[in-house]
């Protein structure tokens, strides 16, 4: 197939640039697909610390709040059947409980179900849908036009790629890989048989020799000289101009044998390419980051995550949306149970209303004293 050692070659060497650029932007040591470490990890707040812990009581209470329930129901349905000194005596160590442990039941079920109706049920029914899902194409609209407008958008891209100096970085790579590529020997010795191999078609195609015979026909009917010599020689043209012909003919034949004079310029101006790049790069890297962002403005980016959103289903809908924040979700069902437990004491233990309130007021102290400060800009 013509050109099939051309494309071959091309290929390979764009492969070869390809992989090696990949590798050095890579950074060392790194490992592919491996999580990016983020930022203050390890050094977690106190707050999410202190959630970790009291998550710990979310299956507690979630098995106290069925317990006390079935408690609940027990007791009504089985007053009629006891003494009534035993129903008394059954009381007086019941109430105190239920006094305490019922408003942290209420308080984490409550939390608990009102999540659930958040996202469930997933499908529309004459009771409830969960809200998410109830207004499902509004958030996918406004979170697509939020994703596009505040982190995807052109002006952020082209500013975070000269405030990062991306294409500066980039533009030092690529120049060192294709220096690396194009002095490789390898490389060289396969660009000269795809010369060779050019100059060799081109000398032997008919249609070179057609045009180029047509193109000194032109030349030399269109001669047409002011100085005696050459009037002399326009009369003579007949004599002179197919040996003319000939010659050159001669000179296209030997084009393949001339691939020694043609590769060390070839390759010496390849060899300029690395530093012409690098010494460009001051007024490339304005017209590459405006391309840039002209090519993500052509791109509806917002359509694209719209119809990416739209064709989840409710289920990887909810997991998009609850996937990194779980362990809040679940100290919101936890928090409930912990403050209707104190709730619950305070109710049933007066006394301990001011030791509440006391520590109320010292957490709210340290806060006012710990809290960062908010900058003002000048």
């Amino acid at each position: 197939m013509a050109f099939s050692a051309e494309k071959s070659f091309v290929y390979k060497w764009l492969g070869k640039l390809k992989s090696d650029l990949r590798r050095r932007l890579r950074p060392d040591g790194a490992v592919p697909n491996r999580k990016e470490e983020r930022p203050g990890e390890g050094k977690r707040a106190l707050s999410i610390r202190i959630a970790l812990v009291l998550n710990l009581l979310n299956y507690p209470l979630f098995w106290s709040g069925i317990v006390l329930c079935c408690w609940l129901v027990f007791e009504y349905l089985s007053a009629p059947f006891l003494p009534s000194e035993l129903r008394v005596k059954v009381q007086t160590y019941s109430q105190p409980l239920v006094a305490v442990f019922g408003p942290a039941a209420v308080g984490y079920w409550t939390n608990w179900l009102a999540i659930k109706m958040i996202f469930h049920p997933q499908r529309k029914n004459a009771v409830w849908w969960g809200l998410i899902h109830a207004r499902r194409d509004d958030l996918i609209i406004n979170l697509a036009a939020g994703i596009q407008s505040e982190m995807i958008a052109p002006e952020i891209i082209r500013d975070y790629l000269y405030e990062h100096g991306v294409l500066n970085n980039l533009t030092t790579i690529l120049a060192g890989t294709m220096d690396g590529v194009i002095r490789e020997p390898e490389f060289q010795q396969e660009l000269r048989e795809v010369v060779v191999d050019l100059l060799t078609r081109f000398s032997t195609d008919p249609r070179t020799k057609a045009q180029l015979d047509q193109y000194l026909d032109h030349i030399i009917e269109e001669w047409s000289p002011e100085s005696v010599g050459g009037k002399v020689l326009a009369w003579t043209k007949e004599l002179w101009a197919k040996a003319l012909r000939k010659q050159i003919m001669g000179l296209l034949a030997q084009l393949p044998a001339s691939t020694d004079y043609f590769m060390p310029r070839i390759m010496a101006y390849l060899e300029t390419l690395p530093d012409k790049l690098v010494a460009g790069e001051k007024a490339v890297e304005p017209l590459v980051a405006d391309l840039i962002a002209d090519g993500v403005r052509s791109i509806d980016l917002e359509k694209v995550i719209r119809e990416q959103l739209a064709k989840m289903d409710p289920s990887a809908l909810e997991h998009l949306l609850t996937s990194n924040i779980s362990a809040e979700l679940v100290f919101i069902q936890t928090s409930g149970g912990i403050f209707g437990f104190l709730v619950g004491l305070a109710i049933l233990y007066p006394s301990l209303r001011p030791v509440f309130l006391l520590v109320g007021f010292v957490l709210w102290l340290v806060y006012r004293r710990t809290v960062e400060k908010k900058e003002t800009s000048v």
